[in-house]
This record gives structure tokens, C-alpha cells and sequence, in this order.
């Protein structure tokens, strides 16, 4: 076990060599540290370590001119939330490393606890995710009334151990100056923050949700202040989903970006191995090679099947017809960079899409070439083949899955561009939305509504050919200007 300094960590960037000791200030006990839960690279660290007998989480902050700032504040968060009896980790050591410029935290271990996105995500009753809602909102009124507001309100912010929701990250918890509870708009504006990260349609969870925040307050809860809180919540999706989207094009946690003057590579960091890291650099390759695997050729795009261990991908090229497309194509954002970053918001948004995997585009310095966009390949038939031989009963239920996600796409004004059943892949009795390229989120209300028109359009054309099909969705979608 290897012994680190400020100097190491900052130069380990997020690959820090495992396990490691520090030597602490003002303690003769070593921390061991053994498993990175967190990484920001030269700047802090989170990790689990053991401290004499006891196991903590440990927080190291090493970048010199924030070091102190970001102890302070997460120390004082921590306190904050004990003084006024809501359950968080209780610090053990607040200082500095023993002859290294290194600010350390450490907590105790909340353990065995899962974060609430890992219990959020388990559970399929409405009821169970009420019941999981319900206690947070009840932590989040407790500290509203104490003048407490956590600023990064998140599930991945709380723990869950025998029934009790431990709140964590205290970095982010400001205290109010006056001392007194939260007033209303502050209240609503740090809700919003939780209630933005749901998928649209948890929003009637939200408002009997929040009758239970608003009894905890011993507010009134009426349509007025309901209708503040959902304006509150589409400005925070609204911005969200802006950051979120900004995000998925540069480095971070999530994912790898390479450029040089002649590509620019995204992948998703755990698929970024040496197998795909050959895919990326030379997709064509695997492409020219498929044969029997290619699932379309074209002037447009090539899409290829291509498994590289135990991965089974899809890989779209899009192609280039003629020079003057070429040199069309150069100044724009590629289409694979637009099914990029589509994937990516129906997930945010909570629509099955292929999980997408890397973007890649040919460049010459800032002029765009040929692009590809991978993800992976999702087996099933295509919802003209399911309504076609499928059973009467799985036909209703798949419909009404289906008329879900159009309803989706209609809250989020999104537009698909070309709902053909063959975009449609029933995958283990789930839809699944494919071929995003031509996807687009309107700011307008009228040119969605005319996109919109088109896409619904677009999708019962698919069932000219079955009436009961026809007659089904007519019944579970409503039709624009019907």
C-alpha cells in the first residue's frame, strides 16, 4: 500500500492507483483508503476507507486554492442537518493530511444502505414509489422548516437503511441567514430541482406528493400553489435537460472525448475497451466486412450489426451522396452527433431508445466528414410484424405502451420525423423508439403542432392494412385536429 500527496493526486487525474494511506494531522490513526466512489479529476476524491476500527467515507480535497473552501462548507452542511435532527453521516475528523496540502472529511459509513435512485429504480408499484417519495418529501420539508435548502436535490443525494433516508453531499446545503423556515417560492423553486428529474408521467404522483410536503408545512395546498410548483418544475426540466445535453458532448464521469485534428471520438466510459476502442478508430473496417450483417445499405446510411466480445452493437454510417453534400454537411452538426444527443434526451425523459455507445466523426480541423453513431443492437420484431401476427390481448397492452410514448413526445414537443412501424422494435414486451436522426425538440407551439400533425399522420398510415390495429390506436391516441 503506496502513501500520496496533494502533487499525486492532482497528476492521477481520475485514475488513482488503489489502495492507498494518508497520514491525518492531528490523528494517529492512518486512513486506508480502498475503493473510489468519486473522482473530479485534480480537484476531490471520494472514497471508502477504514480509520482505526472504523469504516468511513472519506473526502479528500486537494485542489490548492478551493481546498479549504469546499472542507468548510462541507462541514458545516454536516452540521447544519445534526443540529436540527435530520439523519446524515456523522463527521469524525475534520483537518488536514499529515505533510501533504490534502483537506480531509470523513464520515462515518451509512452501511448497509442503497442510494434512493438504485430503490427508486427496483421498484414497479405505484404505491412503493409513492411510499419511497413520501419519506423523502418529508425529509425535504423537515429541513425547509429549519431554514435548511439542499441546492443539489437529487436521489443520488440521500441513502436508504432500515426505513430511514439519510440525506448526504451536505457541500450543497445552504442555511438560510434569517434562521427562519423557507418562504414558498423558495420552497417550490429547491422542489422543483427534486421533482424535475421525474419523467412526465410521475407528475400526478408529484402533486399527491406534495399535499403530504404541504401538511408537514402547514400550508394550504390549492390549485394556485400547485400550478406555481409545475411552472417551477417545467423551468427546471427545461434548464436540466439543457445541461444535461451541453454535458454528453465533452469529458466527464460518463463518458471519453478524443479529438485531434482529424476525428472526434465520444464513447460512454465503461465501453470504452481496447476491442472498441479499434471500432472507434476505424469503424469502416468492420463495416466493409459484414455482408450477411448489414441491416441497410443506402446513399443516405450503412447500418451494420457488429459484436466485439460480449458486446452486440449496432453501427450506423452516414453517408456522404456527392461532393456538394459533402460540403454541405461540413459546417453542420452531423446526424450521428444528432442521434447522440436524441438518445440520450428520450432516456433523460424516460422512452426506451438503443442505449448509445459512441459518436464518431471525420474531421478535417473544424469541417465535419463522414459520421457514425453506435449503440446497442436490440433484438425483436418491429411493431408491424408484432400487431400483424401478435395475440389480441398483447396487442392492446403494446398499444397502450406505445401511445404512452406519443404522449410523451407531445408534453416534451418533440417531433420524431418519421414514425414508421420499422422505427418502432418491441423489445421483451417493451417499444422501443429507433432511428432519432431526424428528431427535434420545438420551442414553437406551432410548428410543433404541425410537426406534430405529421408524425400521428405518419404513424396510422402503418395500419392501413389493420383496421382493428387502426381502430385500437384511434381509440388510445388522440389525433391533432380530430
Amino acid at each position: 500500500m503506496h502513501s500520496l500527496d496533494e502533487r499525486l493526486l492532482r497528476k492521477a487525474g481520475r485514475n488513482i492507483e488503489l489502495p492507498f494511506s494518508l497520514s491525518l494531522e492531528a490523528s494517529d490513526d492512518v486512513l486506508f483508503c480502498e475503493t473510489l466512489l468519486r473522482v473530479v479529476p485534480g480537484a476531490r476524491a471520494v472514497a471508502i476507507g477504514t480509520w482505526g476500527q472504523k469504516q468511513v467515507i472519506a473526502k479528500l480535497y486537494y485542489r490548492p486554492l478551493q481546498m479549504e473552501r469546499h472542507l468548510k462548507r462541507e462541514a458545516e452542511g454536516t452540521r447544519a442537518l445534526r443540529q436540527r435532527g435530520i439523519a446524515t453521516a456523522q463527521p469524525l475528523y475534520v483537518g488536514k493530511a499529515k505533510n501533504a496540502r490534502i483537506g480531509v472529511l470523513l464520515l462515518e459509513r451509512i452501511h448497509p444502505a442503497s442510494h434512493l435512485q438504485e430503490v427508486w429504480d427496483a421498484l414497479e408499484s405505484w404505491n412503493e414509489k409513492k411510499e419511497l417519495l413520501c419519506k423523502l418529501v418529508s425529509v425535504v420539508a423537515k429541513m425547509h422548516e429549519a431554514g435548511l435548502r439542499q441546492r443539489d436535490l437529487h436521489l443520488n443525494n440521500f441513502l436508504l437503511k432500515n426505513h430511514t433516508v439519510y440525506s448526504v453531499d451536505s457541500a450543497k446545503v445552504e442555511k438560510n441567514r434569517s434562521g427562519h423556515p423557507l418562504e414558498i417560492a423558495e420552497s417550490l423553486d429547491n422542489l422543483a430541482v427534486l421533482f424535475s428529474q421525474f419523467s412526465f408521467h410521475h407528475d400526478a404522483l408529484i402533486r399527491d406528493v406534495f399535499q403530504d410536503y404541504a401538511r408537514i408545512r402547514r400550508w394550504q395546498c390549492n390549485a394556485n400553489m400547485l400550478n406555481r410548483l409545475h411552472a417551477a418544475i417545467q423551468r427546471r426540466r427545461s434548464r436540466g435537460i439543457r445541461r444535461y445535453l451541453r454535458k454528453i458532448f465533452r469529458e466527464s464521469t460518463e463518458i471519453i472525448c478524443r479529438k485531434s485534428f482529424g476525428s472526434y471520438i465520444l464513447c460512454k466510459r465503461p465501453y470504452h475497451t481496447e476491442a472498441i476502442k479499434t471500432l472507434l478508430d476505424n469503424p469502416d473496417q468492420f463495416l466493409d466486412k459484414q455482408g450477411p450483417m448489414l441491416l441497410k445499405t443506402g446513399n443516405t446510411c450503412t447500418v451494420g450489426r457488429v459484436r466485439i466480445g460480449d458486446h452486440d452493437l449496432v453501427v450506423k454510417r452516414y453517408n456522404m451522396k456527392d461532393i456538394w453534400h459533402r460540403l454541405q454537411r461540413c459546417f453542420r452538426t452531423t446526424r450521428a452527433a444528432r442521434s447522440w444527443r436524441n438518445a440520450h434526451l428520450l432516456l433523460f425523459l424516460g422512452i426506451s431508445t438503443p442505449y448509445p455507445i459512441a459518436v464518431v466523426e471525420k474531421r478535417f480541423g473544424s469541417l465535419r466528414g463522414r459520421a457514425y453513431f453506435i449503440s446497442k443492437y436490440v433484438q425483436g420484431p418491429h411493431a408491424g410484424h408484432f400487431f400483424r401476427d401478435g395475440a389480441p390481448y398483447e396487442k392492446r397492452a403494446m398499444a397502450q405502451r406505445i401511445a404512452e410514448i406519443l404522449k410523451k413526445l407531445k408534453l416534451a414537443r418533440i417531433s420524431h420525423g418519421d414514425m414508421k412501424a420499422t422505427n418502432l422494435i418491441i423489445h421483451q414486451k417493451e417499444p422501443v423508439l429507433a432511428d432519432l436522426d431526424a428528431m427535434r425538440v420545438h420551442t414553437n407551439q406551432w410548428r410543433f403542432a404541425k410537426a406534430h400533425r405529421k408524425d400521428i399522420d405518419r404513424f396510422f398510415r402503418n395500419w392501413r392494412a389493420l383496421p382493428d390495429v387502426n381502430n385500437l390506436f384511434e381509440e388510445l391516441v388522440h389525433r391533432p385536429g380530430s
